[in-house]
């Protein structure tokens, strides 16, 4: 049997350790990813192995050379230019006539390739995913199967939504050579994204072996460190070079250890190593060949490769320190840290956490690092959050951080257009605001500064400029602490989570766009963004209509802006307005139980002046609650079914929901002969659907507060009834909402089992797992936050509401708690 190693992977997100060498030659316990996959293969008695080859190609050339070193015999094959993973083996086809396995050589495994290989023959199989489990699939590839192991779905990294199991892919493939004729050559074709999706909608023989063993996609940092620890604490079964001493201790060939040294294992010294008086090598590190740690200098869960020097008193904790690194005295690196070939660390240098540095730099005499020394500061995890980027000014939101969000952005739209640039009048938003100017301009792209206006005025205005896109600085509603950042495409729309995805990568990669001086960006001031804005909802409404509301209006404003901006609009309008002030400029949160409580007042106010309603704007202009003279609070689901049922005696045709809206809506929709569609539950794919089905009041009333309040105002007084009787006209509901905890690790697994058990069930998988029973239906939604489950369940009256949700709360727990 003859196998293929994937071996062209330049290894970008590895960065700096990849800056000199390809992927594959990143040394995990002293010799290359490669060298381990290549004693894997021969282990299970494959010695006739080609190696696919692009980035850098000499390196593993040079190294391997034909093999025979480790018995084996490699063939290289080299893409002249990108052909993807299925692309790169059909370049190798010549070399396969047979049954053949498919394996990277950038991932660390002991998985048992033989039982694959007989699971692949007794299934008469076209092909053969090799598949495991992990705690975040996230990032990978899941993939579904029957309990024959017959493929039946593929998700390529899905959001918490769509993971419905715990398996991914492991890129280890086993494959009849008849899968190559299946696609053209010098075609650019990938296993997952085209070949195995191909195979399944054809019907062929397509399986997924469940394998038992290590298996680690190297893919970052974290998890390189990671795999190092897990061969440390034997959860790998590959062979370590150095000689064991005993005592979780690993000792290469004339390695020098001082009488006075303290090692505590476990720890791996690499050949010729040398570890003087009073210095300390603890706890999950390794040191390559030819490396010198001096006198009392301390390392702990660091990991040094070969010939880097440690100065004495220097102290090492958590960080990568790369091949020829000379760290002088009193040298400091910290958690989650990468020190670059070659470089030197002046006496007193300090690197901060997550720091990088890239290969041959000589950093001054004390100096503190603590932004990556060529690309600007360090790289950022899960910078967006379900509504944009999120977090306490000055801590987790900085200046640098706005500087790198904002020439991301810009790197990464194609339209050679200004990017519409506003804020709400908190210092801490103007602050900020500037920060993203500068990595704007400095990407090459003008700025069109709207000032301080609402959200919905800065997508018209992106939209009414014909902006490449916009970005919108504002206190957060939820948390007053809070600063949110909300970034738009061309259409005034929140961008989409693979433009999101994007900017992450670009930041994590810090891979900016730095233009020469004389193509620095402009800023261009708009001064009469809001006034353009008013007009248009000027132009949109009906005024004759809106003169004839005879009851005053109560509203209620949670930040003085929207107040300055709002009234006098309707004053214009000559709508007659009473303000209710529930809300103080205060630092502290307000959850949504408090916000309830304070306006509960409005009702009497309501009453007391004989208003049509009242109404509070939540601090972006885009949000909407409102209050009727019975005291109801509509918000959520009861604002989901009112617009609903306001569209449709509109006669449009049909409303988007999220999965989780009550069936309130379907019943309306039902009875005016409309359509309801349902969306992901996250704003973007919402306002996605809105933009493809072209329904542009919905997306008004939703992500508009005024333009929908001054709709709502029309329409109320062409039907010539009050708040209170519309709502009154709507079916009465039940639908409840719960949340249970749930590590990170095992929501993959969850989704995985309540799948399998709810096979005879009628199931949704739209955005997590939607439950039709006889007495209703419940969803499962992984929060995708927090270590939360989001649990709904809707009946025909409050008891089974609850029995629903609480049933599917308990199966979580129940799932967590058994051992598979």
């Amino acid at each position: 049997m003859k196998a293929i190693i994937m071996a062209g992977g330049g290894g970008t997100r590895l960065r700096p350790l990849t800056c000199d060498r390809p992927k594959p030659m990143v040394p995990i316990m002293n010799k290359p990813i490669m060298e381990h996959i290549v004693k894997l293969l021969k282990k299970h008695g494959i010695r006739e192995i080609g190696v696919t080859l692009q980035y850098m190609p000499e390196a593993i050339r040079d190294y391997f050379k034909d093999g025979s070193s480790w018995e084996v015999n490699l063939n290289y094959f080299v893409e002249e230019t990108p052909l993807g993973t299925a692309g790169s083996v059909k370049n190798a086809s010549s070399f396969l006539k047979e049954t053949f396995l498919v394996i990277s050589g950038d991932a660390l495994t002991d998985i048992d390739l033989t039982s694959a290989l007989n699971f692949h023959k007794e299934k008469g199989a076209l092909a053969t995913l090799v598949l495991t489990t992990v705690q975040n699939p996230l990032e990978y590839g899941v993939v579904i199967t029957d309990e024959g192991g017959n493929i039946t779905r593929f998700l390529e990294k899905p959001g918490w939504g769509e993971v419905f199991s715990d398996r991914v892919n492991t890129g280890i493939y086993l494959l009849e050579p008849e899968v190559l004729d299946l696609f053209p050559e010098e075609v650019k074709f990938d296993f997952s994204k085209d070949l195995f999706p191909s195979i399944l909608e054809k019907r062929d023989p397509l399986f997924g072996f469940v394998a038992q063993g290590y298996w680690c996609d190297i893919g970052n940092l974290e998890q390189y460190q990671q795999a190092t620890f897990d061969i440390l604490e034997g959860k790998v079964d590959i062979h370590i070079e150095e000689e064991y001493q005993g005592k979780g201790i690993w000792l290469g060939k004339g390695a020098e250890i001082s009488s006075r040294a303290i090692i505590n294992g476990p720890v791996v010294l690499g050949e010729d190593s040398r570890i003087e008086s009073k210095a300390r090598v603890q706890d999950f590190s390794v040191l390559g060949k030819g490396t010198v740690i001096d006198e009392e200098a301390s390392l702990k869960k660091s990991i040094c490769w070969s010939r880097v020097y440690v100065g004495r008193r220097s102290e090492l904790r958590g960080t990568i320190v790369c091949k020829g690194v000379r760290m002088e005295e009193g040298t400091g690196a910290y958690e989650g840290s990468v020190i670059g070939d070659k470089s030197i660390m002046g006496k007193g240098s300090q690197v901060k956490p997550e720091t990088k540095v890239w290969p041959h730099k000589n950093i001054q005499e004390g100096s503190v690092l603590n932004q990556s020394v060529i690309w600007g500061r360090k790289t950022w995890k899960n910078l967006f959050s379900s509504s944009g980027i999120k977090g306490i000014p000055n801590q987790d939101i900085i200046p640098e951080l706005m500087v790198q969000a904002g020439n991301a952005f810009s790197s990464i739209l194609r339209e050679d257009r200004a990017v519409v640039v506003a804020s709400d009048d908190w210092k801490v938003s103007r602050m900020l605001k500037q920060a993203l100017i500068s990595g704007i301009n400095g990407a090459g792209r003008e700025v069109l500064h709207a000032g301080e206006l609402l959200a919905p005025a800065v997508r018209f205005t992106v939209k009414g400029e014909k902006a490449a896109g916009g970005i919108y600085l504002h206190r957060s509603v939820e948390d007053s602490r809070e600063i949110q950042v909300k970034f738009f495409d061309e259409k005034g729309l929140n961008v989409s989570k693979a433009m999101e995805r994007k900017i992450e990568q670009v930041c994590q990669r810090e891979e900016f766009s730095r233009v020469p001086p004389g193509e620095v960006g402009e800023v261009r001031e708009s001064p009469a963004a809001f006034q353009k804005y008013r007009e248009m909802l000027w132009s949109e409404g009906d005024g004759e209509l809106l003169r004839k509301v005879n009851a005053p209006l109560v509203l209620a404003f949670m930040e003085p802006l929207v107040y300055n901006q709002v009234i006098p609009l309707f004053k214009e309008l000559q709508v007659e307005t009473l303000l209710f002030e529930p809300f103080k400029k205060e630092e502290k949160p307000l959850s949504f139980p408090e916000i309830r409580r304070k306006i509960k007042g409005l009702s009497r106010v309501i009453r007391e002046n004989g208003a049509s309603l009242g109404a509070v704007l939540d601090r972006t202009g885009e949000g909407l609650i409102l209050v009727d003279d019975k005291e109801r609070i509509i918000e959520g689901d009861y604002f989901t079914a009112l617009i609903s049922y306001l569209l449709f005696k509109e006669k449009e045709e049909a409303v988007v929901v999220p999965v989780n809206a009550s069936g309130v809506v379907d019943k309306i929709a039902e009875k005016f002969e409309g359509t309801v569609i349902r969306a992901k539950t996250s704003p973007p794919f919402i306002m996605e659907e809105l933009d493809k089905k072209g329904l542009h009041f919905q997306y008004i009333l939703q992500f508009d507060a005024t333009a929908a309040l001054l709709s709502l105002l029309e329409f109320l007084n062409g039907e010539e009834k009050s708040l209170s009787q519309v709502m009154d006209e709507i079916p009465e509901f039940h639908l409840t909402r719960k949340r249970v905890k749930c590590p990170w690790g095992a929501k993959g697994k969850v989704m995985r089992k309540l799948i399998e058990e709810c096979r005879e069930e009628k199931v949704e998988l739209l955005d997590g797992i939607k439950i039709h029973t006889p007495r209703g239906w419940a969803l499962i939604l992984p929060d995708p936050e927090e270590p939360y489950y989001q649990v709904y369940g809707e009946g025909y009256n409050e008891e089974v509401s609850e029995s629903l949700t609480d049933f599917y709360i308990e199966k979580i727990r129940e799932i967590q708690e058994k051992e598979e």
